[in-house]
């Protein structure tokens, strides 16, 4: 059931109840801060939508707010994965639309408009239109099969099919569905459900047909010249969009990019840089939420303290050696959890690790005291690492920070050292995707993959989302231990 269309109607129709919504909040709160227009002049709602002495005519300003959400993408659900770039993109959207009104108040100087009444419109309609789009992208993503969804074939069978499988669940469900998956000539192991094979690349027109197919991801690396030629000259014919996933390339450069030179379009590998001006308002608001928020929890972490102290001999604080961003150890604070020869009893304990990768994981872990299995289950032991952040070694949101002694050896495994040189691009954080994706039941697998996906998506609207769902998976206490 392919109708963008319809998506994007939608989305026009919620942009235009929105601004008209804040119109006439703006309007009421102008009002209310400008008692003595009721004894001037009675400034009705409608007289605001044509030409006005008090603001741009509504009529040409809240079109225009929508043509600005249209030419970022705003009403392309593809374009609309994740509720924290839907933030950011309306977010500039707001201050393009800011930006045209002083222009306008600078060209126009024989008119003085209201400057409280522009900001009040400004700030309402960009509130109004963040909630309503982020609950009908979490409508979205609740639907069995969204409306506007398009019917994409996955080209491959093996490890790279899957992957791709689970990137369309967890990021594209609300704009894709999964029709099946064509399998390569020569694909020796069969790794997807064998009931979503829709066959090979000779059956491409017969798919296209039976599942009104969109899009074709190629995600194999075993292609052989037949299927790639057989595979290009049918996209072609039937009009599907062809994507490949990327291989090399995810590993040579966290970014993607494209350059012309000399006619010819090229791939750039660009390098991972973040504007120094959010990085320094991301320090900036761990520092105002550290002091403020550590003056309401110090009554609470003393309370903590004499309890670690009480419950079993031994100092209050571990302190291990963690690596940070550029690859620096720092010192890491925590409430002591375990016994206070956890080290030291940790190698008997290595042919019980449940984790699948370098970590070291145990969910029963004999090491562990009674009050240090409470404080692990609801995060408490972590709230020391405030002081890291005061410190300057962690933030409040990036990759946890790995002990030093899990990552040794890192050259001898390239996806490994690939995954530590990217996450060591950032400082570690007090709480991540890991927090709030699962804590210690997830995979090392999935770990890597958030981590990456963290560092390459990183925002302030992405951090500000992770510290809202970290309380509660705290809370909860789901996936610690």
């Amino acid at each position: 059931m392919n109708r963008p269309w319809l998506h994007a109607a939608i989305l026009a129709t919620l942009d235009a109840v929105g601004l008209l919504a804040a119109s006439w909040i703006a309007h009421t709160l102008w009002l209310w801060y400008n008692p003595q227009l009721a004894w001037v002049v009675q400034v009705q709602l409608w007289e605001l939508f044509p030409p006005n002495p008090w603001a741009p005519p509504l009529l040409v300003l809240i079109p225009a707010w929508m043509l600005a959400n249209n030419l970022l993408g705003l009403h392309n659900p593809a374009k609309l994965e994740r509720s924290a770039k839907i933030t950011t993109l309306l977010t500039r959207s707001a201050v393009y639309v800011m930006l045209v009104l002083v222009v306008l108040q600078f060209l126009f100087t024989q008119r003085t408009y209201s400057r409280s009444l522009m900001l009040l419109f400004i700030g309402c309609g960009f509130s109004i239109m963040v909630v309503l789009r982020l609950s009908f992208f979490q409508v979205q993503l609740r639907m069995p099969r969204p409306f506007a969804s398009q019917a994409v074939a996955i080209f491959g069978g093996g490890a790279e099919a899957l992957s791709m499988t689970q990137r369309l669940e967890t990021h594209g469900r609300h704009a894709y569905t999964l029709a099946g998956y064509l399998i390569p000539t020569g694909e020796r192991t069969l790794m997807v459900p064998p009931d979503k094979v829709l066959g090979t690349v000779d059956d491409l027109p017969q798919v296209v047909n039976d599942e009104n197919l969109h899009m074709v991801i190629i995600a194999s690396r075993q292609i052989d010249r037949r299927d790639a030629f057989r595979l290009a000259r049918l996209c072609d014919q039937l009009g599907l969009r062809v994507l490949q996933m990327p291989f090399t390339w995810g590993f040579a450069s966290p970014k993607l990019g494209f350059a012309s030179l000399g006619g010819l379009q090229l791939i750039d590998l660009q390098q991972l840089s973040y504007p120094s001006f959010a990085e320094n308002m991301k320090r900036a608001f761990d520092l105002f939420a550290v002091l403020g928020g550590g003056a309401v929890l110090l009554p609470g972490l003393l309370l903590v303290a004499g309890a670690v102290k009480l419950d079993s001999p031994g100092p209050v604080f571990f302190t291990s050696p963690r690596v940070g961003k550029g690859g620096r150890n720092f010192p890491f604070f925590k409430f002591r959890s375990m016994v206070a020869n956890a080290n030291q009893l940790k190698d008997d304990l290595r042919e019980h690790n449940e984790s699948d990768g370098r970590l070291f994981k145990m969910k029963d872990d004999p090491r562990i005291t009674r009050f240090g299995r409470f404080i692990r289950k609801f995060s408490v032991d972590e709230l020391p690492q405030l002081w890291n952040v005061l410190r300057g070694d962690m933030n409040l949101v990036g990759p946890r920070p790995l002990p030093a002694e899990d990552l040794r050896d890192m050259e001898r495994d390239p996806e490994a050292l690939y995954w530590f040189e990217l996450r060591s691009k950032v400082k570690p954080g007090i709480t991540g995707l890991w927090q709030v994706s699962g804590r210690s039941s997830l995979t090392f697998a999935d770990m890597v993959a958030l981590d990456i996906q963290y560092v390459q998506n990183w925002s302030l609207w992405l951090d500000l989302q992770i510290l809202l769902k970290t309380i509660p998976a705290v809370i909860r206490g789901s996936g610690a231990h």
